[in-house]
């Protein structure tokens, strides 16, 4: 008997085509990227043919002639920067002769002479920070100290360097903390403090003394007002307010460190000392009417329930459906009986099939039995070949047939089961329309006409405010800014058996006269705070107009000593830097 042919399954095929093209693609590109080192080579542009060989090598790792350009370029590269360290170390310029002995290192580690170079570059890097320590030059030195430390980042000298240097920084820091303390320049000595800090957190006691120290600087700084009691005025009840509300005050982002007080500021303080003052308090009252409409429940009427229309067109989609799922059902069981039909009709078939293909294999053994030769049985062979594929067929039709009943059954089965659940929803549906009933009580809806009155109280009054900046020879009087309040109710009286929300009624509050002083007041309030901020700015940028100076006559210390104090009265001395 022949065997088929087999073929390779589709997905099997696809995948070994794919890892064709991919091969070839990945072969074009490497074959590319060796090209591309090749010209940069030849153009000794070595650090981009490098770039390229070690695509090459990322792309096949397996080849070996990639890894072989890739090293030689790597040589070229370490030779490069041999030369670049040593020039940079004639020229003194000792962090680049540093980092390129490293690369050199980097690129070729078992070059000799690099090595030499990074000893030679990083010897002359140790001796230059020792120098530049011993003179004085500590920022220079620790920059140094930390070019080594980055490229060797296990190197312990170089670790022990930098802490040497950072503690030199820190102890020079905190003797000149001291010595600015001692001479009174409390801003230098706090800016000294903050080197320290940034350099050794927690060395000694500098922490503490520089909290000690800003804490004397801030109030030393601090800017007062001074709230004096007025002579004489006409609206006493708003004054007593204000001054309470003042001395309450406490001093935030934009004044922080302003100290409300009625008590004598210390000696040479710096602030404003203010008396306010309120005219005769002027109140007016506006009446308004205004019409209004509410409903309320009046009645009821009887109407159809749209539920039971709802209801009722329920019914009739679950009978729709119910029907559907029954002719259904009757369609795949006419179905089912055709399948059986055809069922009995192939395995008739099936049984003749097998029974001629008996027959006629023992009609080939009765020839092949009278030892005639093969020739002569060639009828009879033939018949039983084509009995056996007929055989065969019939087999192949039954069991065909078997396979389209069962599909059939199954879905009768599922169509029976849709009829059964079509009419237990149509049953349902018939159950709630009987429990819902034809008609409904509906609310009846009423408008409800009311007159509100709405009554709005007014209140003026002048802010008079003295201001006597201390230091200054005498006071100013700024000129009498209003100050005014509303308040507003309404009332409409009770009525009921109409709307809940006239039910009850509206009675009228009529705003005190400590209402109306407390609102007055707290405008007052508002407005002197936004004239101190007035001053305090002032105040701030004294100190930045005073650093700017300083600075541009030379002289530093006087400038750190203002620019300081700006910082301080302003937004606060920043985060120590590390």
């Amino acid at each position: 008997m022949r065997r088929p042919i087999r073929r390779p399954a589709l997905p099997a095929l696809l995948l070994a085509v794919s890892l064709a093209l991919s091969a070839a693609g990945c072969g074009r590109a490497y074959k590319h990227a060796m090209s591309r080192g090749d010209a940069f080579a030849r153009a000794g542009n070595w650090d981009a043919a490098a770039a390229e060989y070690e695509r090459a090598t990322r792309i096949d790792p397996d080849e070996e002639e990639a890894q072989r350009r890739l090293a030689a370029a790597r040589h070229k590269q370490s030779e490069a920067r041999t030369v670049e360290s040593r020039e940079a170390l004639s020229r003194g310029e000792l962090e680049k002769a540093l980092f390129f002995a490293r690369d050199a290192v980097a690129f070729e580690p078992v070059n000799q002479d690099a090595r030499r170079a990074y000893v030679e570059a990083r010897a002359a890097v140790f001796k230059r920070a020792e120098e530049l320590l011993a003179s004085g030059h500590d920022d220079a030195a620790l920059a140094l100290a930390r070019a080594a430390r980055q490229c060797d980042p296990n190197d312990q000298a170089a670790a022990v360097l930098e802490g040497r240097i950072l503690d030199r920084m820190a102890t020079r820091a905190y003797d000149r903390a001291i010595k600015y303390a001692d001479e009174g320049k409390r801003g230098n000595a706090l800016l000294a403090f903050r080197d320290v800090e940034a350099a050794r957190p927690g060395f000694r006691d500098a922490k503490q003394r520089a909290d000690e120290l800003r804490r004397t600087l801030e109030d030393e700084l601090r800017f007062y007002l001074v709230i004096e009691k007025p002579a004489d005025t006409k609206a006493s009840g708003v004054s007593a307010l204000v001054e309470t509300e003042l001395l309450r005050w406490k001093g935030d982002s934009r004044a922080r460190l302003v100290a409300s007080t009625s008590q004598e500021p210390p000696p040479n303080a710096a602030g404003v000392r203010i008396q306010a003052a309120f005219d005769t308090i002027a109140r007016g009252h506006d009446v308004a009417t205004q019409a209004r409409t509410c409903d309320y429940v009046c009645g009821a009427d009887r109407l159809p329930n749209p539920a039971y229309d709802a209801a009722s067109r329920e019914v009739d989609e679950a009978e729709r459906r119910a029907r559907a799922a029954e002719s259904n059902a009757r369609r795949v069981k006419k179905t089912v009986e055709d399948a059986r039909r055809a069922l009995s009709f192939a395995t008739n078939a099936h049984d003749r099939a097998k029974a001629d293909e008996k027959r006629l294999d023992r009609e080939l053994d009765q020839c092949r039995a009278t030892q005639k030769p093969p020739a002569d049985c060639k009828a009879e062979s033939d018949r039983y070949d084509d009995a056996r594929r007929a055989r065969r067929d019939a087999e192949s039709r039954e069991d065909e047939a078997k396979r389209e009943l069962d599909r059939r059954e199954q879905e009768l089965t599922d169509a029976q089961q849709k009829v059964t659940n079509e009419r237990d929803t149509w049953d349902r549906a018939v159950a709630e329309l009987r429990r819902t009933p034809t008609t409904i009580l509906v609310d009846r809806i009423c408008a409800h006409n009311y007159g509100v009155e709405q009554h709005t109280w007014s209140a003026a009054t002048a802010l008079a405010l003295r201001a006597h900046v201390l230091g200054d020879a005498s006071p100013v009087t700024l000129p009498p800014d209003p100050i005014t309040t509303r308040a507003t109710d309404e009332t409409f009286r009770a009525e009921s058996g109409r709307c809940r929300e006239v039910a009850a009624g509206d009675p009228l509050r009529v705003p005190s006269d400590a209402d109306i002083e407390a609102a007055l007041a707290t405008r007052a309030v508002e407005k002197i705070r936004g004239q101190v901020f007035v001053w305090y700015a002032g105040y701030v940028q004294s100190y930045a107009d005073d650093h700017a100076r300083e600075k541009a006559a030379g002289r530093i210390e006087e400038a750190n000593e203002a620019w300081v104090r700006h910082l301080l009265t302003g937004p606060g001395l920043p985060p120590i830097a590390r």
